[in-house]
């Protein structure tokens, strides 16, 4: 199944008939938490709001607190916020009160409108737990789920507590990053629409570059852990041989890119990804990218272009890199043909008018 089939049919089920949604004034708000550092999946939902704003839709990035805005990345998107919590808190309260059964609006503000109403749709990350359902009550809302391992955060394990927002009556579906995210919540809620949406990784940073410094670069945020015992194997080894060692946090992504494109070797240690972008970017760069898929990132760390390492096989994984250290030095064009076709399959899978089309196409089922 193609990039456009897989968005729009991968759903396995019916979908759910919504007419209200189809009438005009609709507006999509994406919740996002108001967090200052980077992180991958909150660019993804202003890359999001972006795409549906550019092609004839009306979205806005919902944030909390009035004001916030991320700014480790370049962005004009539209954002609106929810009104403070104890205003929410007593409008839901009297709302109650006067209407048990009603539906409740939202009150926001510095949007189109002062409410998110019936006729709107609310797009919650799944790492809002099991009351994502109770949260406005009657709008209609899609779960992003950018990652399965975090799907049953603030869940139990009483048997008997079944409520979740998966099954329930206002929610239209899924979005997913992956597929391995796709299959998580397809074998746990086999009757949920889900809806299969591609990231992309932006050619104008994360581009091909041949000539390589001998260095090797990862993320310090992830797995430091695993990290520390890798470089340090290697380090009393006398692995390395000349190669300089740079970890990196908290940086802007232009950075993050002008490192990959300078680095011959990119270490991935992200475990129980929904995705998984670094590694992406680092083959787009053209980098020997060694380490772990995290699950998410199993469909594009293939063997035949990248050196994929279980979870944990630390000495698998210094291993690895000694030997790939050895070949260059050996012969600095050994890995060529790996590194330049891994670099093309990401530009291809992982292309800006994928990433469009998908969305675009997941968005035209689901309103009309």
């Amino acid at each position: 199944m193609g990039l456009l089939g897989s968005a729009i049919g991968n759903a396995r089920n019916s979908r759910k008939e919504f007419p209200l949604l189809k009438e005009i004034g609709m507006t999509i708000y994406y919740l996002c938490p108001d967090i200052k550092f980077p992180c991958g999946g909150i660019k993804i939902i202003y890359r999001h709001v972006d795409l549906l704003n550019a092609n004839g839709f009306d979205a806005y990035v919902l944030h909390h607190k009035k004001g916030f805005r991320c700014n480790w990345f370049n962005n004009r998107t539209r954002i609106a916020y929810l009104k403070p919590e104890p205003y929410r808190r007593i409008y839901n309260k009297v709302g109650k009160m006067l209407q048990p059964e009603a539906m409740r609006k939202i009150p926001i503000s510095q949007g189109k409108q002062t409410f998110i109403d019936v006729g709107d749709i609310l797009v919650i990350p799944e790492m809002n737990g099991p009351d994502i359902a109770q949260f406005g009550k009657g709008i209609k809302k899609i779960i992003l789920n950018q990652n399965g391992f975090m799907t049953f955060k603030g869940y139990s394990f009483a048997k008997d507590r079944l409520f979740n927002p998966y099954t329930d009556e206002d929610t239209l579906g899924a979005l997913v990053n992956s597929q391995h995210c796709e299959d998580y919540l397809h074998y746990t809620f086999p009757e949920t629409q889900l809806y299969r949406f591609y990231l992309s990784v932006d050619p104008d940073l994360f581009s091909y570059q041949e000539q390589k410094k001998k260095q090797i670069c990862f993320s310090k945020v992830k797995n430091a852990q695993d990290a520390m015992q890798i470089i340090n194997i290697l380090k009393f080894r006398n692995a390395l041989d000349n190669f300089d060692i740079i970890p990196f946090v908290n940086i802007q992504e232009k950075e993050v890119a002008k490192l990959m494109k300078e680095s011959l070797i990119f270490l991935s240690l992200g475990n129980r990804e929904g995705f998984g972008l670094p590694p992406a970017e680092a083959m787009a760069c053209g980098c020997i990218t060694i380490g772990y898929h995290g699950w998410g990132g199993e469909e594009f760390f293939k063997p035949d272009h990248s050196f994929p390492i279980d979870d944990g096989n630390i000495i698998g994984f210094a291993d690895t890199i000694e030997k790939v250290i050895r070949a260059y030095n050996q012969d600095n064009t050994f890995f060529l043909s790996e590194r330049k076709q891994a670099a093309d399959y990401i530009a291809k899978t992982y292309s800006l008018e994928n990433e469009k089309q998908a969305l675009i196409s997941i968005w035209n089922t689901l309103i009309h």
